[in-house]
């Protein structure tokens, strides 16, 4: 950004370019007098009546170049300044001579030019003053205020003192007795300048360097330099699960983000830090082998199980039907934020599932699993039950199902008095099914209750039904005959009173 120099005309006279030497005067004068009717060199080169008193009043301004400063128009003495740069006619001997203090509104010319073309000058900052700075513009005092010394809130204003920098004047009043400047204005000019060549570079997909200019509930901030913003959803943040933005990102904090998608030409931009880090899954088949055991954090406790957390982004789920049976329920010990050992029970790593379950002291998981055979009996602890059955656990990750029918109790018994939560016992495994995933069980000793007998003998065959042949026309019904026969006996009766 090209700067407007200030004109200093204060410290040393301004040379009249007119202005010829001695020895060239001398050799203008004509050889023969001059007539008594012309006037001579002397009469032509003295100073008008106007003129006079601006010269030897030291320069100070007319009252027309007051008025025109006051408008913020160009000053009538730069114009008559550069009017005798073109005239090449000799000037006198007085106006050769150094004047103690150079016009204003020549001083200020160079403001004026910077206020109409919006250019900026450079300024040192002398002092720190009520409101804002004092600048010095050459050899005139200009006026910048706090808030418009740089784009950010200064928590020191005497770290700008000294320092020389580009204003532009967005004031110039009272023939430059009042300036006010901003240097605000030329670094928002540049900033966005430097923003639209950001912009340009922006592809979705691709991986930047920012630094997080603010963090907000739902996410961060990043500039991705020259003021363009970009937002990390707080879902983007981590591969692990987060509760609070600022565990995993602070304002100043350098980060590098994934572009996701650019929303209006660029103006609004989705990022991912999650997406620009190396996925901690990729490693998981090589760092955690089933029936080993790793240590690892509680991260939440829900109906069905406990999420823990193995390492960076990589959690686990300790399923409740895989935790030894007790009394008290399977989040006895748990607490979120306690770190234990857990035993691994398998690992998908394309899926991003872990399954695991908290050890048990004197079992070893190899041997246990080795035992798991039909016919075999093993010994296991009731760990709940339903109306169909009874569930017993084996061993870390082996939980069988012990039918009702093969529980070696009556038709309709309390299996909850029969078998209490946690309770030993002995039993028979009868099939394996799914890997040794789903087990199926029986008491030791007691086979399956027999099914309801029978009936003794089958019901009788109904005799097949005979079709009843249809009466005839002339042959009397059951109703028919006997009201005939009513009729009969009434007639007699009368008959025998008569």
């Amino acid at each position: 950004m090209e700067a407007i120099p200030i004109e200093n005309t204060v410290d040393s006279p301004t040379p009249d370019a007119s202005a010829a030497p001695p020895a060239e005067k001398a050799s203008t004068k004509p050889e023969t007098p001059p007539a008594e009717s012309e006037p001579t060199a002397t009469t032509e080169a003295e100073p008008s009546a106007e003129a006079r008193p601006a010269a030897e009043s030291g320069g100070e301004p007319a009252a027309e170049a007051l008025a025109a400063a006051e408008d913020g128009t160009e000053p009538a003495a730069e114009v008559e300044a550069e009017a005798s740069a073109e005239d090449p006619k000799p000037k006198p001997d007085s106006a050769n001579k150094p004047r103690g203090k150079a016009p204003r509104q020549t001083r200020v010319a160079s403001l004026y030019r910077a206020l109409r073309s919006e250019r900026p000058i450079e300024g040192q900052v002398g002092q720190v003053i009520k409101g804002g700075y004092e600048v010095r513009l050459g050899k005139v005092r200009g006026f910048c205020p706090h808030s418009q010394i740089d784009i950010h809130r200064v928590e020191d204003p005497a770290e700008h003192v000294g320092k020389h920098f580009l204003f532009r004047v967005t004031q110039v009043r009272r023939g430059g007795e009042d300036v006010v400047v901003s240097r605000r204005a030329v670094l928002e000019d540049q900033r966005r300048e430097e923003a639209s060549a950001v912009r340009a570079t922006l592809l979705e997909g691709a991986i930047m360097r920012g630094h997080v200019a603010s963090v907000a509930g739902f996410g961060a901030f990043v500039d991705l330099g020259a003021g363009v913003m970009g937002l990390v959803h707080v879902s983007e943040l981590s591969h692990a699960r987060i509760s609070r933005v600022e565990d995993v990102v602070k304002q100043g904090d350098e980060v590098s983000v994934k572009i996701l998608k650019l929303h209006d030409s660029g103006k609004k931009i989705s990022l991912s830090i999650r997406q620009a880090e190396n996925d901690p899954w990729a490693g998981v088949g090589a760092t955690f082998h089933p029936g080993k055991i790793y240590p690892g954090t509680v991260r939440r406790l829900t109906q069905f199980g406990a999420f823990v957390e193995m390492g960076p982004g990589v959690e686990a789920l300790a399923p409740a039907s895989e935790f030894p049976p007790s009394a008290k329920g399977w989040k006895e010990g748990l607490a979120v934020g306690a770190t234990s050992d857990w035993l691994v029970l398998s690992v998908d790593a394309p899926h991003r599932r872990i399954s695991i379950t908290p050890p048990v002291e004197g079992i070893d998981l190899a041997a246990s699993l080795e035992q798991l055979k039909e016919g075999a009996l093993m010994k296991g602890k009731v760990q709940r039950i339903e109306d169909y059955g009874v569930f017993v656990w084996l061993a870390p990750g082996r939980v069988g199902l012990m039918p009702n029918a093969l529980s070696g109790t009556p038709r309709g018994s309390d299996m909850k008095r029969h078998f209490p939560l946690g309770q030993e016992i002995e039993v028979e495994i009868r099939e394996l099914e799914d890997d040794g995933r789903r087990i199926r069980l029986a008491r030791k000793g007691v086979e399956a209750q027999p099914e309801r007998r029978p009936r003794t003998a089958p019901r009788p065959d109904r005799a097949p039904r005979v079709d009843r042949p249809t009466p005839a026309a002339d042959t009397p019904g059951f109703g028919t005959s006997l009201a005939d026969k009513l009729r009969a006996a009434l007639a007699a009766s009368s008959e025998r009173k008569d």
